[in-house]
C-alpha cells in the first residue's frame, strides 16, 4: 500500500484502487459492510452443503452397520450366517471312545444312536529304506594309540553330548571301548574296525535304543584325538544324514552308493510327475519339490531312524504309488522297501463296511476312525438345542441394535437454531465451542428420512408374514414384536423358542432357510422384475427375505436397470463406484459450483464497489487541487 496526505493506493482482486481521505469516507468498511449484507446468500450454499455432508456422513455411517450385519448374517461363507442350514441344523456328537473313533453331524443327520466297531484302519502306500541310510562312523585309516593319550573328542548320542578324555591307559580298542563306556554307559556304543581299511567304526548296540551317534572335536584349547584316531578328512563322523547336504556328498555316505545317470543327474517319476536333481541339490530341496508338486506323494527323511519314506497322499488299497527312475538309483539307495496300502474295514450298526479312507459319512453322521476296537464304540448324535438357539439369539440382537440406530435417527428432532456456522461465525468461536456447536446442528440430519423408513418397515413386514409351504412362523416360535412405540424390536421367549428348535428342528430351519422353488440362490434376486420378486418373496423363508431387502439397498451389483442398491445410489460406500456416483455427491458438486459462482459475483461486485469510490476520490481530489491553485492564485495578487 501506498499513500499520500490525502489519497491511499489499496490492491483489491489484483488491481490497485483509491480508498483515500478526500471525501472523509471509510471507503474499506463502507465496501466490507456492503459485501457483508450481500454474503447471505453464500453463506446459505455453504450452510446446504455442510448439511449435504452431515447427511451423507450419517448415510454412510448406517450402510456400513448395514453391511457388517448382512456379512455376518447373510453371507453363505460365515459361520454365523442364517441362509445356511448348517447354522440352524446342528447336532452334538458324543463317543465312547474318542481315542479310536470321533464322529460329526451334518444337517441331513437325525438324532440317534449309533454302534461301530473298527477291525482295520486305511493306510497309504510308501516306500522306505528298509536300513538306516547312512554308513556307521567311520575313520580312514587305522587309529595311532600312540598319540592319543591327553587328548579328547565329543561323541554324541541322540542329542546328548559327552567329552571322552583318553588316558595313557587307552593303548587298542579295547581300552578305546572301556572309555567309551565310562563316558556314555555300557551297552550303548561298540567300537570295531573295518576289515580293509583297519579303520576304527563306531556302531549301535543292537538293541540298545541308540540312533543317531556323532563325533566332534572338543571346543576351545583341548587337543582333538580324532586325527590320532584316524577320523581325518573324508571320515564319517555321524551316521546320520543331513538334509542340507547335497546329493554329491552324501553319495559316499550311504550303505547303497548313489549313483548318478550320464548327465550327473537323478531322474525320478512319481504318480506321472517327472524330477531331475543335480547333483549340486540338498536332500532338503529334493524333499521340498517333492512335496510342493502334484505328485500325490509325500517325502519324508526321519532324523530318528535315519530314514527317507514316500508316502501317497490317498490312502487305501491299490496302486496309489508309481514311481520310476531311469538310469539313476535313487530308489535302490533311499526307498528300497515298499508297503502296501489298505482299506478300512469296519461295521456299523451291525452292516460290514470297507472304505479306502479313514473318514466314513453314512446318513449325514461322517465317522473319522483313529484306531481298531476291541468292542463296539457307541456314537450319539443329539440336537445342539444350546448352539442353535444362540445363533438365533445372536441374530436377534444383531438385528435389534441394527433397526434402533436407524430409528433413533429417523426420529431425532432437528434444531433449526443451530444452523451449520458460517466462515465469520467460526473466527469469533474457540474451537472447543464449534465443536460443541457442530455436534447439536448434526442432531436430526436424517429425520423421517422416507429411504430408510422404507427398509425399517420392509424388514419388519417380511419377518411377520407367513412362508408358503412353511407350517410355523416367527411368532409361534417364540420371536415377536413389542409395543408400536418400540418400531418393530423383537423379543424372544427363550423356553418357546427351545421347545420349537427340539419339537420341530426342521420346521425351524425351513422357516429362515427356505429358498424359493421358482427363483433360488442370491444374486439372482438383483435380475428379476416386480412380479418375478413377488413369487420368490411368497417361496422364500424369512432369512432370504431379508437378504433380498439388504440387497436391494447396499447391493454393488447392478440391477435389471443398471442400478445399484438404493442407499449406495444416495450416498454411495468406500471402495465402490457410488463412492462419488450418488445422489448426494452430485448435489455436493452442485453446490461447490454455485459457491464459486457466488464467490466469483461478490468478488466483483467488491472490485465494482472499490472502482465507483475510486473515481469519486479522484474527482474530489482534482477538486480539492484546482481549489487548492485558485486559492494560491487569489493569495498572490
Amino acid at each position: 500500500m501506498s499513500s499520500s496526505s490525502t489519497v491511499t493506493s489499496t490492491t483489491v482482486n489484483g488491481r490497485q484502487v483509491i480508498s483515500g481521505l478526500s471525501s472523509g469516507i471509510d471507503v474499506d468498511s463502507m465496501v466490507k459492510a456492503t459485501l457483508s449484507a450481500e454474503k447471505w446468500k453464500l453463506n446459505k450454499l455453504k450452510q446446504q452443503q455442510q448439511l449435504t455432508e452431515w447427511r451423507q456422513t450419517a448415510y454412510r455411517s448406517i450402510i456400513s452397520d448395514i453391511q457388517s450385519f448382512t456379512t455376518k448374517y447373510f453371507d453363505l461363507t460365515s459361520s454365523s450366517s442364517l441362509l445356511s442350514t448348517k447354522n440352524l441344523q446342528k447336532f452334538t456328537v458324543n463317543s465312547t471312545n474318542s481315542s479310536a473313533v470321533t464322529a460329526s453331524a451334518g444337517t441331513t443327520a437325525a438324532v440317534g444312536s449309533h454302534k461301530l466297531t473298527v477291525s482295520q484302519l486305511a493306510t497309504a502306500t510308501s516306500r522306505t529304506s528298509s536300513n538306516p541310510l547312512s554308513k556307521n562312523v567311520q575313520g580312514t585309516e587305522a587309529a595311532d594309540f600312540s598319540s592319543v593319550a591327553g587328548k579328547s573328542f565329543v561323541l554324541t548320542l541322540d542329542g546328548t553330548a559327552k567329552t571322552v578324555t583318553l588316558d595313557s591307559g587307552v593303548t587298542d580298542i579295547d581300552s578305546l571301548q572301556t572309555a567309551l563306556d565310562d563316558a556314555v554307559g555300557a551297552g550303548k556304543v561298540a567300537v570295531t574296525t573295518d576289515s580293509s581299511s583297519g579303520a576304527l567304526v563306531i556302531s549301535a548296540v543292537d538293541d540298545s535304543g541308540v540312533q543317531a551317534i556323532s563325533l566332534s572335536a572338543p571346543s576351545g584349547s583341548t587337543s582333538s584325538a580324532l586325527s590320532a584316531l584316524g577320523f581325518g578328512t573324508g571320515a564319517i563322523l555321524s551316521n546320520r544324514l543331513s538334509t542340507s547336504d547335497t546329493l554329491a556328498t552324501i553319495a559316499g555316505q550311504l550303505n547303497t552308493e548313489l549313483t548318478f545317470n550320464s548327465d550327473g543327474q537323478v531322474a525320478l517319476t512319481i504318480n506321472g510327475v517327472d524330477f531331475t536333481f543335480d547333483q549340486s541339490a540338498t536332500l532338503g530341496e529334493v524333499i521340498s519339490e517333492v512335496n510342493q508338486s502334484s505328485a500325490g506323494a509325500t517325502l519324508k527323511f526321519d532324523a530318528l531312524s535315519g530314514k527317507l519314506t514316500l508316502t501317497a497322499s490317498s490312502t487305501g488299497a491299490g496302486n496309489t504309488l508309481a514311481i520310476s527312475e531311469t538310469d539313476s538309483n535313487f530308489l535302490m539307495a533311499f526307498l528300497d522297501q515298499s508297503t502296501a496300502g489298505q482299506d478300512a474295514k469296519l461295521t456299523l450298526d451291525g452292516q460290514a463296511l470297507t472304505r479306502s479312507t479313514n473318514t466314513v459319512t453314512v446318513d449325514g453322521v461322517t465317522y473319522t476312525l483313529k484306531d481298531t476296537t476291541n468292542e463296539a464304540v457307541t456314537i450319539g448324535v443329539e440336537q445342539d438345542i444350546d448352539g442353535i438357539y444362540d445363533s438365533i439369539k445372536s441374530f436377534v440382537e444383531d438385528y435389534n441394535t441394527l433397526i434402533d440406530t436407524i430409528n433413533s435417527k429417523i426420529s431425532e428432532e432437528y434444531d433449526s437454531d443451530y444452523a451449520p456456522l458460517t466462515d465469520d461465525q467460526k473466527d469469533e468461536m474457540s474451537d472447543d465451542e464449534i465443536e460443541k456447536w457442530e455436534t447439536k446442528a448434526k442432531v436430526g440430519v436424517l429425520r423421517n428420512d422416507s429411504l430408510l423408513q422404507n427398509f425399517v418397515t420392509n424388514m419388519r413386514t417380511a419377518l411377520m408374514e407367513s412362508v408358503s409351504g412353511v407350517s410355523t412362523s416367527l411368532s409361534a416360535i417364540g420371536i415377536t414384536t413389542s409395543t408400536y412405540s418400540e418400531k418393530g424390536k423383537l423379543h424372544i421367549d427363550e423356553e418357546t423358542l427351545r421347545s420349537a428348535i427340539q419339537n420341530n428342528p426342521d420346521g425351524v430351519t425351513s422357516l429362515f432357510t427356505q429358498q424359493s422353488s421358482s427363483y433360488s440362490g442370491t444374486t439372482i434376486v438383483r435380475t428379476l422384475s416386480s412380479s418375478q420378486r413377488q413369487t420368490r418373496y411368497q417361496e422364500e423363508g424369512l432369512a432370504y427375505r431379508l437378504y433380498d431387502i439388504l440387497q436391494d439397498n447396499i447391493s454393488t451389483i447392478r440391477d435389471s436397470s443398471g442400478n445399484k442398491g438404493l442407499m449406495l445410489l444416495k450416498a454411495g460406500t468406500e471402495n465402490d463406484t457410488s463412492a462419488t456416483n450418488n445422489s448426494y455427491s452430485t448435489l455436493l458438486d452442485k453446490y461447490s459450483d454455485q459457491i464459486d459462482a457466488e464467490q466469483d459475483r461478490l468478488d466483483d461486485e467488491e472490485e465494482r464497489l472499490y472502482t465507483k469510490y475510486t473515481a469519486m476520490e479522484t474527482y474530489l481530489n482534482q477538486l480539492s487541487a484546482q481549489f487548492s491553485a485558485l486559492s494560491s492564485f487569489s493569495s498572490s495578487s
